[in-house]
């Protein structure tokens, strides 16, 4: 095994934390795990989760960039501060990482986070090969959608105005875009967006993946013979989640007591959801419990039959892939990083041209599962199956064979 010198960049980095800070972190310490010598830049918000981390990493070495003149508080004023926040700290991650390779001369570098193509890394501009991702930015909420937004979808239209423009004035994507040796697209959305920039090479490869830690501590376990249909949803309330389009769902299986759903998580559109929720009338069929530790997560997701997802803007969401994990077939949208994970094997997606006819397809496929436990059972083992591959360890071990080199 030929290991490589890697200076890594990883915006987001916090081994406490799961979602984008999570992956930061996995990706630095399982390439050092693998073997490589790991460089790893970011900021010092997950400072002291991290060096306690990576005591017994002999292999990673971490250096803490921050904005001066108490400008990282810029992070914080609005959407367009908190881009303007990442483009600054890349320039300044970018000028260390030059210093840095003219002691360590490194023999690559690969950026990781944040995952988004168009916010990009100047880390391409270093005299070694430039490898980018696995990163989404291509995907886009379908407009048909935009009442489960509320207020938001203003929002919504802005963030996808500010993305355009990122991708045609933004030095950190577009001179790194042609540049890179390859890109990693967690998404055809992603992809398409990277081949018609002129990218020289674009690879899928989902960002959806686990250590192989998280799946020794889970325990698949056969579903039960009982009447119920537990349903679980997990994440944060964010807007393009669809939270309020699972309201919907349930309201066409109201008839249906045995179906119940479990919601953990919080955030934007909490209100809107308990709302909604008392004027349907869902109140004893759907459960929220709120924000909750991971450990009480794995919980529910032993506890449950199968995982609604209804994100409407996603790259490619771990969370499917912890559920599988417990056996979980998936419930969700034909589109983005779920429409690729998700098949008839493992789980459903509906289409997502008309949301009237969205809501029919999962109510119907929900209320099928609830009548053959058989046909759960097996969507049960292939969703488990489909799962314990998608390790960190496995993606780290095909990008160093196939690019690495």
């Amino acid at each position: 095994m030929a290991t490589k010198k890697v200076i890594l960049s990883a915006y987001s980095c916090d081994p406490s934390k799961g979602s984008e800070p999570g992956n930061g972190y996995n990706w630095a310490d399982q390439l050092a795990i693998y073997g490589h010598q790991v460089y790893c830049i970011t900021t010092s918000k997950g400072k002291e989760p991290i060096e306690k981390a990576r005591q017994n990493n002999p292999n990673l070495e971490v250096a803490y960039i921050d904005l001066p003149f108490g400008l990282d508080k810029m992070y914080y004023w609005t959407q367009l501060g908190m881009y303007m926040h990442y483009l600054i700290w890349q320039w300044l991650a970018y000028r260390h990482a030059k210093q840095a390779h003219k002691k360590k001369k490194f023999d690559l570098a690969h950026h990781v986070t944040w995952g988004s193509l168009q916010q990009g890394s100047f880390l391409y501009k270093l005299p070694i090969p430039f490898l980018f991702g696995p990163a989404g930015g291509g995907q886009k909420a379908p407009e048909a959608f935009k009442n489960y937004f509320n207020e938001h979808w203003a929002t919504e239209v802005k963030r996808e105005k500010i993305s355009k423009l990122l991708q045609a004035i933004n030095p950190a994507c577009k001179a790194m875009v042609k540049r890179a040796k390859v890109i990693f697209a967690a998404n055809e959305d992603t992809l398409k967006m990277a081949e018609q920039m002129g990218a020289k090479k674009v690879v899928h490869l989902l960002d959806a993946a686990l250590p192989k830690t998280f799946f020794e501590a889970t325990n698949f376990i056969d579903k039960e013979d009982r009447e119920e249909l537990k349903l679980l949803w997990v994440g944060r309330f964010l807007p393009r989640k669809g939270i309020l389009l699972i309201l919907d769902v349930m309201k066409e299986l109201k008839k249906q007591p045995s179906v119940t759903l479990t919601i953990v998580g919080d955030g934007d559109m909490k209100d809107a959801f308990l709302t909604k929720r008392k004027e349907y009338g869902l109140e004893n069929q759907i459960n929220w419990v709120g924000k909750v530790p991971f450990d009480q997560v794995r919980n529910y997701y032993s506890d449950h039959d199968a995982f609604f997802f209804t994100s409407l803007r996603d790259s490619g969401a771990v969370q499917l892939i912890e559920a599988m994990a417990f056996g979980l077939p998936v419930i969700t949208l034909d589109l983005h990083g779920q429409g690729l994970m998700i098949n008839e094997d493992r789980g459903f997606k509906a289409s997502v041209d008309d949301p009237k006819k969205t809501i029919s397809e999962l109510s119907s496929f929900i209320l099928k599962l609830a009548r053959d436990r058989n046909e759960l059972k097996r969507l049960s083992k292939n969703a488990h199956a489909y799962a314990i591959k998608q390790t960190l360890e496995n993606k780290i071990e095909y990008i160093s064979k196939e690019f690495y080199c």
